[in-house]
């Protein structure tokens, strides 16, 4: 057992002694149903993968990172507003691996195009109006295709079942507000609601730092023979001034102001769906889901070295698509088989206005020309059929197995000149494609009612998101240019198994993960980029939620885990030099995480919760040569219930004004970092008519 493992185990000792107990503000009931591993509904407790469901009520709809980050093997870093860069079994990842390798879903329907940049794609989410978050960790592309390589989320809807209405309201540290307002109808034939959220910061915790956010969607259902029928539509504006890296997360006056304060970041979306479930004669279900997305988004490139805050980025796609499933269940087996097909048409364009600071490499070639660094277009399809079956093997042992084929088509045009602009390069008119199988094995043996162990083997591929292969530039200090025709699909290869068991009072699960990737595409701390390393991933989750006594409840979610480069490059030369070494920790990849929560029930109408986070220390470049301590941060809420339909609530958060980083890292041998926010409050009152 290593040092740092046995170091960590130490700590979480000491703090559940602290507190009293360890303790996360995620519920772990096993035995619950969920949709997102099958399509359709299971009982988590018969899942051959792990599966965390989060309720959304658990925390104010600001920033939907802070639920999401209350997972076992989940750490995502905030930056500035509702930027955010995602790491799931995985160390926090950036450029194309960070847009391509998690997938967000809105009841099963990709919230982003794949291809497109995934990346951000929390700010879209409205978790507030619905039932449960349910996280997947590892592989899904055998039922959801690329980017679901090292996770997936599925924000599922709440039911539209009954009328009502609910008001709730939070005030907060640096102007901080959020509003979200729900009415839901009974019309007699169909059921409507509508929901509104409006949130954001006017005094950020840094120099001109802020954003308003609003979000708003209509939803219906009804029924007309066999078949039911759901309809949203979905929109998302934000606008956001947004401040860059800083130098020092410990100094205050450095860590508080804003070297870029010219940044913004201003992006809107819609989603509308019309899902369509039929009970057939036969016993089956047929579900038919046409939908349709729109993206765009403008911002000043704050991260960008060089360029004096004056390259400006606009992006945008449309996408319509549909998704065919066919759900049947037998005395052997239960399978869901399917087809989904989508076309998307995506721009990007970036412009640099200012001349470049310096000349990295000569005295007659600069990085970052000024002028048009890219201007195209692509138009994408993607197909794939896919199924999904769990068969009965015995009365105790069950056998999942699926399988997806994608192919993806993208037919690129580029409307500027062809060829090199400083260490940039726009390749020609051309169509390229990718096609991809992820198989997955799953089983679970039942030890009795309550009890299970699991094991899942999964691959998970994705194609080249399309500025892996169109947004390129210099590989290395030789001004060598990847060729598109060597880049090819990410893969990785999982192997997970498992316990876990419910009580009465306690439930728990524990997890070990082993898993490989091929063809990974990472940026490292010089800008260069790189599209065929190798990392290997490993590591233990644990979860458990336990009534301690009548009036105390505990949670608690740990994370040990391994991310390695199993690859050797020297990128990059001169000053310019970050070498990656066989057995190298990846940067931006703690070993340990943890999540606590400890909570007391008062009296019938108090509540009083502790919360613990823990991040453990990692590197902040390829080459290990420099490392962030990590943090540990407290905070408490109050629950105070007024009335049958109302509450109110407290939340103080980094309750001892810690001083530490939401992100790290290292560019062009300078440490940067997002600082964390002192000391701050959320009061709430929320409401039900």
């Amino acid at each position: 057992m290593s040092k740092s493992f046995t170091k960590f185990i130490g700590q979480t000792v000491l703090t559940s002694l602290l507190l009293g107990a360890p303790a996360v503000a995620q519920t772990a009931v096993i035995d619950e149903v969920i949709v997102t591993t099958t399509r359709s509904d299971s009982l988590r407790i018969d899942n051959p993968g792990n599966i965390a469901t989060l309720d959304p009520s658990q925390t104010v709809n600001l920033f939907p990172v802070e639920l999401l980050n209350q997972a076992p093997g989940v750490h995502i870093h905030r930056g500035s507003g509702q930027e955010h860069l995602t790491a799931i079994r995985s160390p926090v990842l950036v450029g194309g691996a960070g847009a391509g390798s998690f997938l967000y879903l809105e009841d099963g329907i990709p919230m982003r195009a794949p291809g497109f940049a995934n990346v951000n794609a929390l700010m879209d989410a409205m978790p507030q109006n619905g039932a449960s978050v349910e996280l997947v960790r590892g592989p899904g592309s055998a039922l959801y295709g690329s980017n679901a390589v090292h996770g997936l989320v599925n924000f599922i809807s709440a039911p539209l079942d009954e009328s009502g209405a609910s008001a709730d309201i939070a005030i907060g540290s640096y102007a901080r507000h959020a509003v979200s307002l729900q009415s839901a109808q009974d019309h007699g034939s169909f059921m409507t609601r509508l929901s509104l959220d409006l949130n954001g910061d006017a005094d950020g915790y840094r120099d001109a730092q802020s954003f308003a956010q609003q979000k708003a969607r209509f939803e219906s259902a009804w029924q007309d023979g066999a078949t039911g029928y759901r309809l949203s539509i979905a929109h998302m504006n934000l606008n956001q001034e947004t401040a860059g890296y800083a130098a020092s997360y410990e100094d205050e006056t450095i860590a508080r102001g804003n070297n870029n304060s010219d940044a913004y970041r201003d992006a809107a979306a819609t989603r509308t769906y019309l899902r369509m479930t039929t009970d057939l004669d036969s016993g089956a279900t047929l579900m038919l889901t046409p939908y349709f997305r729109t993206n765009d988004m403008e911002f000043r490139m704050h991260f960008l070295p060089g360029t004096a805050n004056t390259t400006i980025e606009e992006n945008s796609h449309n996408s319509i698509g549909l998704q065919v499933a066919y759900a049947r269940d037998t005395d052997s087996v239960s399978y869901v088989s399917g087809i989904d097909i989508e076309a998307t048409e995506g721009e990007l364009t970036e412009v640099q206005s200012g001349a470049d600071k310096y000349a990295f490499r000569s005295p007659t070639s600069i990085d970052y020309a000024q002028g048009t660094h890219y201007d195209f277009e692509v138009e994408a399809q993607v197909i794939a059929p896919y199924l999904h079956a769990v068969w009965a093997l015995s009365d105790a042992t069950d056998l999942t197995t699926g399988l997806r084929w994608e192919m993806t088509d993208y037919d690129y045009t580029n409307n500027t000149d062809t060829g090199r602009q400083g260490k940039l390069y726009r390749p020609a008119n051309r169509s390229d494609d990718f096609s991809d199988v992820s198989p997955k094995i799953g089983l679970v043996h039942r030890l009795a009612d309550n009890r299970r162990v699991f094991a899942n083997l999964a691959r998970a591929a994705r194609a080249p998101q399309t500025t892996d292969i169109y947004r390129l530039r210099d590989q290395n200090k030789d001004g060598e240019v990847p060729e598109i025709e060597d880049i090819d699909s990410e893969v990785l290869d999982s192997l997970e198994i498992g316990y876990r068991a419910v009580y009465p009072a306690l439930s728990y699960e524990a997890t070990a993960f082993v898993m490989q990737k091929e063809n990974y595409h990472f940026r490292d701390g010089n800008d260069y980029y790189e599209t065929d390393g190798e990392t290997d991933h490993m590591g233990i989750e644990l979860s458990l939620d336990w009534m301690l006594a009548r009036d105390w409840t505990l949670a608690t979610n740990l994370t040990y885990a391994k991310h390695e480069y199993t690859f050797d490059r020297n990128v990059g030369g001169g000053n310019r030099l970050e070498t990656v070494t066989d057995g190298d920790t990846i940067d931006g990849a703690p070993e340990t995480l943890a999540n606590t929560s400890l909570r007391y029930k008062y009296d019938e109408r108090t509540f009083i919760k502790l919360h613990w986070e823990h991040v453990g220390s990692y590197y902040l470049d390829a080459s290990n040569s420099a490392e962030y301590d990590g943090h540990d941060i407290f905070a408490v809420t109050t629950d105070y219930v007024l009335s049958g339909q109302s509450r109110l609530s407290l939340r103080i958060d980094n309750l001892f004004d810690e001083a530490y980083a939401k992100r790290a890292d290292k560019w062009f041998g300078n440490d940067r970092y997002f600082p964390g926010e002192g000391r701050r409050f959320m009061a709430r009152i929320s409401h039900t008519f």
